[in-house]
């Protein structure tokens, strides 16, 4: 599999929109992981969402590669008729031709059911497994080296997987409070330590969006920059080491620590638009004072009169947020902006990746050639 880009995302709605309308040529280059959504407290079946979620994804990205985990479920879930749900899913998702390969949780492989369930997918399917490290495993795990490639082996053992056909994804998660300088530190080592291990393709995440807007843009009706950490940690490591097989991953517009299913009275109407090293936030106020429809033709109208937006051929994210702007398109519900922002985002995000690699390169060789 060839790919630029890993957007770790909710398998919902929103996300599987914005899939279904990106290019060809974006969607080529991306692999997302599916966080399959966490059952709702009150069911007593999970069958019936599982399906309906495969069958969405079929619709949205079926033919198509795709990580698919569970880390919102306990490690032990099964469904109604004792199957593990990883295991449930995967197949499902295979069902509706989505080309799906298992996350396996580092921190959750302990779990003699979660790891029995990854046993049998790899014997079920043709898969390329993607073992996901947590940034407890990076900061605590890791420095022992003698212990972490222990665990390592173990689970590539268990799996008769071999570091060549192995995906290891690390996820720093949140970074909204951290330093560049310390995302790159801790990813670089991260990277040595895995090429040691025998693996070739390391894929590093992180999320810079906070839970709340007000966290990024304090004053209701107001619009503002906030970084994205684990962008620019990405393209200094890119700068040094000139490796296409350290690929960049993030959480979309989502923030890394976002719960599902909570009910907010008083959400703001938003718009979170990817920039070249930032999210640019238009913010609104709280839906009880205005409808989400009339707050995001406002927004939207803010957005396309700024210096920020790429234009209506830049994407259908950007082209849906004209025609928003100019009442052709009523965005009536938090889910339908999400659909916006982020298939606006894998496409800037694309375009950034691929940019920064062709300045580097371009770099590099102009250099080349002077020296000579």
């Amino acid at each position: 599999m060839s790919f630029l880009y890993v957007p770790v995302m909710a398998a919902k709605r929103g996300e599987f929109t914005a899939l279904s309308n990106l290019r060809s040529s974006a969607a080529e280059k991306t692999i997302p992981l599916f966080e399959l959504p966490a059952k709702k407290p009150d069911a007593n079946t999970h069958e019936k969402a599982i399906n309906r979620t495969a069958t969405n994804a079929g619709k949205a990205w079926g033919a198509r590669p795709a990580f698919l985990d569970i880390s919102k479920w306990s490690p032990d879930a099964r469904t109604e008729s004792g199957i593990h749900v990883l295991e449930y899913a995967l197949a499902q998702f295979r069902t509706n031709s989505v080309i799906a390969h298992p996350v396996v949780g580092y921190d959750r492989w302990d779990d003699p059911t979660y790891s029995q369930a990854l046993k049998n997918i790899r014997k079920s399917f043709p898969v390329t497994p993607c073992i996901r490290l947590d940034s407890e495993a990076v900061q605590h795990d890791m420095p022992d080296f003698s212990y972490f490639s222990d665990r390592i082996n173990d689970i590539m053992a268990s799996l008769d997987a071999e570091p060549n056909n192995c995906y290891v994804m690390v996820d720093f998660g949140d970074v909204t409070t951290d330093s560049v300088p310390d995302v790159i530190t801790n990813a670089e080592m991260a990277v040595t330590t895995l090429r040691n291990l025998g693996f070739s393709t390391v894929i590093v995440v992180g999320g810079s969006m906070p839970v709340a807007v007000n966290e990024a843009v304090e004053t209701p009706d107001a619009e503002g920059c906030i970084p994205r950490i684990e962008m620019m940690a990405w393209k200094a490591i890119f700068s040094g080491s000139k490796d296409r097989k350290i690929i960049f991953g993030d959480y979309l517009i989502r923030s890394a620590e976002a719960v599902e299913g909570v009910i907010a009275p008083h959400a703001n109407a938003k718009i979170r638009y990817t920039i070249d090293n930032q999210f640019f936030i238009v913010r609104g106020h709280s839906k009880k004072l205005d409808s989400l429809t009339l707050q995001h033709k406002v927004l939207a109208e803010k957005l396309v009169a700024s210096l920020h937006y790429m234009g209506a051929q830049f994407s259908w994210g950007d082209s849906e947020m004209l025609n928003c702007s100019i009442g052709i398109r009523e965005i009536r519900d938090p889910t339908g902006m999400i659909a916006v922002d982020s298939n606006h985002h894998i496409s800037a995000v694309l375009t950034e990746i691929f940019e920064h690699q062709r300045q580097v390169v371009t770099s590099t060789s102009d250099s080349t050639d002077s020296n000579k």
